[in-house]
């Protein structure tokens, strides 16, 4: 791709994560359940600062929209952009805090399998969200101007026997 493309695509994009509590019956250990239900292309706020608004309440459950948040793309991650837009169910990971009264909070959105696995491997708690369909786009631009997948390389099997036949 041409490197005018790789200027023009911007390495943040704003994003909104819309987080559940669903009441759980009949279960003596927990009272609900925390869940990230998905994630919403936005805008920054005009305030910097990540902002919980309360947008849907009932008996069973209750949502809120965690704005402020934005996935940040990095060069050395592009091949594991690659592998999530090439997956059967491309994703946004959310990595969350619980608070002290278990409330679960956006901390990290990203779009690589490798930082959310790394934040996996320490016990942080990571939800995975369908992508939008926006996100998708923007991500497709990324990865096309700054992926360039390596070319295999052949094992020489001669080099092998070789080394082989010294060590007899």
């Amino acid at each position: 791709m041409p490197e005018s493309l790789a200027a023009t695509v911007p390495r943040q994009y704003p994003v909104a994560v819309l987080v559940e509590y669903q009441v759980i019956h009949n279960n003596r250990w927990v009272d609900g359940r925390w869940t990230v239900t998905g994630v919403v292309a936005g805008k920054q706020p005009a305030e910097p600062g990540v902002r919980c608004q309360l947008v849907h309440s009932g008996d069973e459950m209750r949502q809120y929209l965690w704005s402020g948040l934005s996935i940040e793309l990095h060069a050395d991650d592009a091949e594991s952009y690659y592998c999530n837009l090439m997956s059967d169910n491309p994703g946004v990971f959310v990595v969350c805090n619980e608070a002290q009264d278990e409330t679960l909070q956006p901390a990290i959105v990203t779009l690589s399998y490798g930082e959310a696995a790394s934040y996996m491997e320490t016990d942080q708690r990571v939800e995975r969200a369908a992508i939008p369909a926006d996100v998708y786009r923007w991500l497709e631009q990324y990865v096309l101007a700054n992926y360039v997948p390596e070319k295999r390389k052949k094992r020489k099997r001669d080099d092998w026997k070789e080394g082989d036949r010294e060590r007899r």
